[in-house]
């Protein structure tokens, strides 16, 4: 039975951290990184979050950059190895913009064997679908992985302060490349 291997979208995936960092900006005029995912607990103004609110509902999430460029080729190589078996999950429900296989198709990031899941809570679909890595960059779903023996790397880099206080607990990479890279999923 190959590996399965869950890789969360946003901000692992998709640069969503730019777009981000650009709506704050343009409404506040300086930036501080976020340290939660509520928009409305990072001290930026009303208009601001509210911005940040509608950026994440829409589909202007998957139109932003993948981190790397190398990151459609590096999946595809995930894809094409049949010792592992990937998934998308998240957990973008219906009051969120919830993606599409086309989409993700469009950035590059989706073949034919692929898996797109929605589950709130993740966990829950983590262990439905019996994933044995998982690649996600959301504090609580770090947390849940620990708790549920589940593999987890986590993504933080300087843009993340939301997830730092975990890096002492976990394997942690700056960005998804070389998380893949590091653990040796591809040569």
């Amino acid at each position: 039975m190959p590996i399965r291997i869950s890789i969360d979208l946003d901000n692992t995936v998709f640069n969503v951290a730019e777009k981000y960092r650009d709506i704050v900006l343009h409404y506040d005029g300086t930036y501080t990184a976020p340290i939660c995912y509520d928009v409305y607990k990072n001290g930026y103004s009303r208009a601001a979050a509210d911005a940040l609110l509608r950026m994440f509902n829409s589909d202007a999430v998957y139109q932003t950059r993948v981190f790397d460029e190398r990151i459609p080729n590096i999946l595809n190589l995930l894809y094409k190895n049949p010792q592992y078996e990937l998934f998308y999950i998240t957990e973008r429900g219906p009051e969120k913009h919830i993606p599409t296989l086309g989409q993700l198709h469009r950035a590059g990031i989706i073949c034919e064997d692929s898996h797109l899941v929605h589950r709130i809570p993740k966990v829950d679909a983590l262990r439905e679908y019996n994933i044995a890595l998982c690649f996600d960059d959301a504090p609580h779903v770090v947390s849940d992985c620990i708790e549920n023996n589940i593999g987890v790397v986590m993504i933080s880099n300087e843009h993340m302060a939301y997830n730092h206080h975990l890096r002492t607990r976990v394997e942690n990479y700056p960005d998804l490349m070389t998380a893949i890279m590091q653990r040796g999923l591809v040569k």
